[in-house]
C-alpha cells in the first residue's frame, strides 16, 4: 500500500487518482488525519449495496437462526 503524507508531498487529486489506480492509498493530511484511496470493483460495491438491503440482513438472520445443520458426511451424499 503506497502511503502519501500530504504535508510532504501535495498532489492534486487526478495524481492522488492516478496513483490509486495503481493500488489502495493511504492519505495522511497536515492535521494527521487519514483516508484510504482505492479502486472500487464491481463486487466491493455489491458488499455495500447489501450492507444497505434491509430484507438481505434479515435473510442472513434468519439462516442463523435456524437450528437444524446437516453434518458434511450428509452434505456431500445430498450434492452426489
Amino acid at each position: 500500500m503506497n502511503v502519501i503524507d500530504l504535508s510532504k508531498e501535495p498532489l492534486s487529486l487526478d495524481e492522488l487518482l492516478a496513483k490509486a489506480r495503481q493500488g489502495s492509498v493511504l492519505v495522511q493530511d497536515a492535521a494527521g488525519d487519514r483516508y484510504l484511496l482505492s479502486p472500487a470493483d464491481d463486487l466491493a460495491l455489491e458488499v455495500e449495496l447489501l450492507r444497505k438491503n434491509h430484507e438481505f440482513l434479515i435473510f442472513l438472520d434468519s439462516c442463523k437462526a435456524e437450528e437444524k445443520t446437516l453434518s458434511m458426511e450428509e452434505v456431500e451424499k445430498r450434492l452426489r
